[in-house]
């Protein structure tokens, strides 16, 4: 028979308590574990499985999570929970800003239907970079590979002690830089033919001012546009991947960063 003894219930709750909230945060904000596909009672059992099975490896502090030193531990690691979601999500960022300035190019900008990923309204090209994204995100097992980042985070960043690290913020936004420049690297090559297009109907319009500009120059950006996207995936999947490395590895360089300054 086994008996509980009301301490060691306690302790347990305390223990989940503050393993569990790290990995809430991150999957309220990480990609794919926050999609909107994916409900909040999935959310929620997938968090309390893996904090039960993480109890017994990792070391947590025995204090009171209620009480002042307890609320402030638990908002801590929340915020790391969150900065290492967060960053990862950086990469699906990139993915849509590479997408609206391909819709822009096309014409295709005002084309918004509503995102199944995130719930809100964004051009069709976006949502198809989006899911493009999703699947090398899966391929490349970047699902495992944030896992992996999240228990290493328990080793470099303990439980119960402190990290207030100013540079902790510069890396984040070095690494929100990311979404810019990555963005402009992917939709570069589609941009960039889709400018000479405009371009030579530009010319052709003034040739034969009595061309519709409206009439054709729509047409052809929108084909031209969608057979470069075509020929392109290839090139642009292998991007994507880079971009996941990158951001794997700055989400790595994010949490050596918090540990004390180092």
């Amino acid at each position: 028979m086994i008996v509980l003894e009301q301490s060691d219930l306690l302790n347990f709750v305390s223990n989940f308590m503050l393993i569990s909230v790290r990995l809430s945060a991150m999957f309220l904000i990480a990609p794919f574990f926050s999609a909107a596909t994916i409900s909040i009672p999935i959310r929620i059992l997938v968090t309390v499985s893996i904090a039960i099975l993480m109890i017994s490896v990792i070391d947590t502090p025995s204090l009171d999570p209620f009480s002042v030193r307890g609320i402030l531990l638990l908002i801590q690691e929340a915020l790391i929970g969150a900065t290492i979601g967060f960053v990862m999500q950086l990469a699906f960022a990139a993915v849509s800003v590479s997408g609206e300035l391909i819709s822009s190019s096309m014409g295709l900008g005002f084309a918004a239907m509503v995102d199944p990923q995130t719930g809100t309204q964004s051009p069709v090209i976006t949502q198809f970079m989006s899911v493009l994204m999703l699947l090398a995100f899966m391929a490349l097992e970047g699902h495992h590979i944030l896992l992996k980042q999240l228990v290493a985070s328990y080793k470099v960043l303990p439980i119960g002690e402190d990290f207030v690290n100013p540079a902790l913020f510069l890396a984040v936004l070095q690494a929100a830089s990311l979404i810019f420049s990555a963005a402009f690297l992917i939709s570069l090559p589609i941009v960039v033919a889709l400018f000479l297009v405009n371009i030579t109907i530009g010319m052709l319009t003034r040739v034969a001012p009595q061309m519709n500009i409206f009439a054709v120059g729509f047409p052809i950006t929108i084909y031209v546009g969608l057979i470069l996207l075509l020929v392109t995936i290839p090139g642009i999947s292998s991007g994507m991947a880079g971009l996941l490395d990158e951001i794997a590895r700055r989400v790595r360089d994010v949490i050596q960063t918090g540990l004390g300054g180092a």
